[in-house]
């Protein structure tokens, strides 16, 4: 079933905030980015913001609320929106020192998962040629590199996890 016209806009509307999240270098700040009264999140990081906006959009997408308590949570979820916008095309303006510090281990994990998604996209790649491919000798050599690959991601992997048990150990 299709979604509603303006739970589309909506949808289309967090996913492209959600690039412009990922581009931006997400590191925590000294203090919160936004009021009290926009977001009641602790974090200092957009993605931390990006997720309560995440959940105030599931809770005004269910059916089980009044008018007047959909109306207040959409015209939130509108300001929400519109300040993670302003905050993403504000960061290149900001003196060094209010731009959010970058951890360097966070940095290692973003450059991890950045390899991780490359390998997906090159091992997709190749068993699409490898479904399309005509001769043996073809077919052979794509094996070979899906095996290097997938090798390469399990290490990927291994590097993430490493660091992922760094974070929780602090």
């Amino acid at each position: 079933m299709p979604l509603p016209r303006p739970q589309q806009r909506l949808q289309s509307t967090l996913v492209l905030l959600r690039q412009q999240i990922a581009q931006q270098p997400d590191g925590s700040c000294r203090q919160p980015r936004f009021d009290a009264q926009l977001f009641h999140c602790k974090g200092t990081r957009l993605a931390d913001y990006l997720q309560e906006l995440e959940h105030n959009i599931a809770q005004l997408t269910a059916a089980d609320q009044d008018a007047t308590r959909r109306q207040w949570l959409a015209d939130k979820v509108v300001d929400q929106i519109a300040a993670l916008q302003r905050e993403c095309l504000s960061q290149q303006l900001r003196v060094a020192r209010e731009r959010p510090r970058t951890d360097v281990k966070q940095q290692k994990r973003e450059e991890y998962r950045g390899y991780e998604t490359r390998l997906l996209a090159m091992i997709a790649e190749r068993e699409q040629h490898l479904q399309h491919a005509e001769t043996l000798s073809v077919q052979q050599q794509l094996i070979r590199e899906l095996e290097q690959l997938q090798a390469r991601l399990g290490r990927c992997r291994q590097a993430i996890h490493k660091l992922e048990l760094q974070f929780t150990a602090r």
